[in-house]
């Protein structure tokens, strides 16, 4: 894969004039990856309300909110990370690969924005191959460190602009690069339906009208990299905040069903909900919430989108800041090189001062 520098006008006149029907947005991973990526959509969509947007993201599962999107034509599966020296050498990889290539050739697209900065080499050539390829007349992205010139891209940000940035605020510049004015808020858009659901589920267990704080104690990617925080630290927490006079609802998918049922073996008075929603009422049991407490997965970006105030754990020595570092009053995150050296007493304590003392008999908000 050959790198070749794009040439001709730069920076933010390139776009001035320019008609954009179709635009081409990467994003790659989680839940809370695409979160980041809304502020970018909504400013796609101010600026050019008719042009239609393509989605391209690794898991288009944890996308599918992105539907609520007016602008949004479809969600591709653009599975990046499965691409790299080795598994290209295979014609099969290479086959799938130029099949992802004639698909964005055929939307015949006016804007690229790659969103996504990798963290191997192999999948930047992977991205820079595709984006010389697909022919899209204008394209947005990043530039590893290296690269002082002639960028793949024409309208482009260093990577070294990344350095303790939150990726809401590196977003905002890149595209701020091409004359196109956004903003860092995060939005999970949620219908009158969902929030109805929600309010059921709750009516069901009889806190319909009390306050209430979700808590969620799973995350695949954190349990099999075995750094989730302990069970025994969240059923204590939960029993201090249950003493404090909070109700805490847990919150979760089907596969944190186990640790769930660990945790209310110990916490009775705490009330499952662990399984039993779909992502939107997910959502709108943390909107409608007083708070959130959990580790720093795709929950505790949500809890950011539908600002519902939020303490996240986060014990692993990658922790990076353009993830966590919202920089909000209402947003805390702790970190620490291991999940068990973030004790409960300092979950608590930051839970206390963040929302103070709470009295389940209170009107819900």
């Amino acid at each position: 894969m050959k790198y070749q520098a794009r040439k001709g006008v730069k920076g933010s006149n390139l776009l001035k004039h320019a008609t954009v029907r179709r635009i081409a947005l990467w994003q790659f991973g989680g839940l809370g990856d695409m979160l980041l990526a809304t502020p970018v959509i909504r400013a796609l969509g101010e600026k050019w309300p008719d042009a239609e947007i393509y989605i391209y993201c690794s898991h288009p599962q944890f996308a599918e909110f992105l539907w609520r999107f007016a602008n949004v034509k479809s969600i591709d599966a653009f599975p990046v990370y499965d691409f790299d020296a080795r598994t290209l050498l295979h014609a099969d990889m290479r086959r799938r690969l130029c099949a992802i290539r004639d698909g964005m050739r055929a939307v015949a697209l006016d804007l690229l924005i790659n969103l996504h900065v990798p963290a191997m080499l192999d999948w930047w050539a992977v991205e820079w191959w595709l984006v010389r390829r697909v022919g899209a007349g204008v394209a947005l992205g990043f530039d590893p460190r290296f690269i002082q010139s002639g960028s793949v891209f024409d309208v482009s940000l260093n990577v070294a602009a990344r350095d303790d940035t939150h990726y809401t605020s590196l977003y905002r510049q890149l595209l701020g690069n091409a004359g196109i004015e956004s903003d860092r808020c995060t939005v999970f858009p949620l219908s009158d339906t969902d929030r109805e659901a929600a309010q059921c589920l709750l009516s069901d267990h009889g806190i319909s009208d009390k306050r209430y704080v979700c808590m969620h104690i799973g995350g695949n990617r954190l349990k099999l990299e075995g750094k989730m925080w302990p069970v025994e630290h969240f059923a204590e927490l939960a029993q201090r905040l249950i003493d404090a006079g909070v109700i805490v609802v847990l919150i979760g998918v089907h596969a944190d069903q186990e640790v769930g049922e660990k945790l209310c073996a110990t916490v009775v008075d705490c009330i499952n909900l662990i399984g039993c929603t779909q992502m939107p009422e997910m959502v709108a049991l943390i909107a409608l919430a007083d708070g959130f407490v959990g580790h720093d997965s795709g929950p505790f970006h949500v809890a950011v989108s539908v600002a519902t105030p939020c303490v996240a754990i986060c014990g692993r020595p990658d922790a990076e800041p353009e993830y966590l570092d919202y920089r909000r009053d209402d947003v805390v995150a702790l970190t620490a090189s291991c999940p068990e050296l973030i004790s409960v007493e300092r979950v608590y304590a930051n839970f206390i001062a963040l929302f103070g003392p709470r009295s389940a008999g209170e009107g819900a908000k």
